[in-house]
């Protein structure tokens, strides 16, 4: 009986690959193509052996993720005889990755890693370790590509999922009136404490957004016990048209 294949037009074959490894998996991930046949061999979700035609390792991974397509199926428990790698698969797809043009970050913004625990596993330059501690000080992304070096590692990491951009938690909190301060808005201090977390500095702005889609950006500083009010004084809600009682979205700038 033919085994069951799955058309790669839907997938990303790197993702598929990933989900495997990430399963501990052991198997053979075949792809067939009008061009040849496609195998990566994992033991224990570890890199055993690629081939594709007489293209064996990394180049062989190249070839396929040039013009990813075909129907795949993965035999799960097969063990290859005589393999000839054995390495994460992290290792394998940076170097597979080097060799693929560079396209453009689908954002810009400051970016979080995924998992710290990877990035420490693996071998870095002197200079990647430079990108990556910017990229962990809140870097923008945008900034970073200036230099094509980060902009080829940033890609890499997305494409293997180590970076994704960094969203910070949006709070919906009421507008209350405080003479307490003057030209700064007070948010609670839990609030607060989540967006430094999230951010990875002091929050200096806020972005606040009103029921009618206005958006104005005022000065915050943390104060205890105010719960959801978002505590402005009367100079800034006559700035901003902002009124006492107001629902409005509130995250950090």
């Amino acid at each position: 009986m033919p085994k069951s294949t799955t058309s790669l037009d839907t997938f990303d074959f790197l993702e598929l690959l990933y989900m495997l490894s990430e399963q501990v998996r052991t198997g053979l991930l075949q792809v067939d193509r009008p061009d040849g046949q496609f195998q990566a061999w994992l033991e224990q979700g570890r890199v055993r052996h690629i081939q594709f035609g007489d293209d064996l390792g990394v180049p062989a991974l190249v070839r396929l993720l040039q013009e990813p397509q075909g129907r795949f199926h993965f035999d799960e428990g097969l063990s290859h005889p005589q393999p000839r790698m054995d390495a994460s698969l992290d290792e394998v797809s940076l170097e597979a990755l080097e060799a693929l043009p560079v396209q453009d970050l689908p954002f810009d913004g400051p970016a979080r890693i995924t998992s710290p625990q990877r990035v420490e596993r693996m071998r870095w330059g002197l200079k990647e370790l430079d990108i990556l501690q910017q990229l962990e000080a809140q870097q923008p992304v945008g900034d970073l590509i200036r230099d094509p070096d980060a902009k080829r590692l940033l890609l890499k990491l997305y494409r293997i999922g180590l970076i994704v951009p960094r969203k910070s938690r949006v709070a919906r909190l009421t507008v209350t009136v405080t003479r307490q301060v003057r030209d700064v808005a007070l948010v609670d201090e839990l609030i607060f404490r989540r967006w430094k977390e999230d951010i990875v500095r002091h929050p200096q702005s806020v972005a606040i957004r009103t029921e009618a889609g206005q958006v104005y950006t005022l000065p915050v500083r943390m104060a205890s016990n105010l719960t959801t009010q978002l505590m402005v004084p009367p100079e800034l809600l006559m700035r901003t048209g902002l009124r006492a009682g107001d629902s409005v979205l509130v995250k950090p700038v």
